[in-house]
């Protein structure tokens, strides 16, 4: 368990919040900016996420949302489903921007849905 929450949160609620922000879910591969990210809808998913953060923490990461903040808290709640969020800098019309893309834990770790098969010759 990690020291940022009471109990793990639910698979559901970190959906819902990726869903809100601009993915199709956690399984979503999709490079992104910080700023990309849809920040109009942290009324929906901050309340339902706040009850599993220790009141401290809560307090601390989810009273001034803004990008960074939210990559903050992709960063806490993806390891716990065994996702984590790859960061990389790209240059883009000469600018430097740091783009983040969420990838299984393990490269042995599947994606949900997906089956495993073995074939022995």
């Amino acid at each position: 368990m990690s020291k940022l929450f009471r109990e793990l949160p639910p698979l559901d609620i970190v959906n819902l919040m990726l869903v809100e922000l601009g993915f199709t879910g956690i399984i979503d591969t999709k490079l992104f900016c910080a700023e990309e990210l849809n920040n109009s809808t942290v009324e929906v998913w901050v309340p339902l996420l706040e009850p599993y953060y220790l009141p401290c923490k809560a307090k601390r990461y989810l009273d001034i949302l803004d990008s960074r903040r939210i990559i903050t808290i992709l960063r806490h709640v993806l390891p716990l489903h065994g996702y984590r969020l790859q960061c990389y800098e790209r240059l883009h019309l000469g600018k430097k921007r740091t783009v983040y893309q969420m990838h299984p834990a393990t490269p042995r770790m599947l994606a949900q849905g997906e089956e495993i098969r073995v074939m022995f010759l």
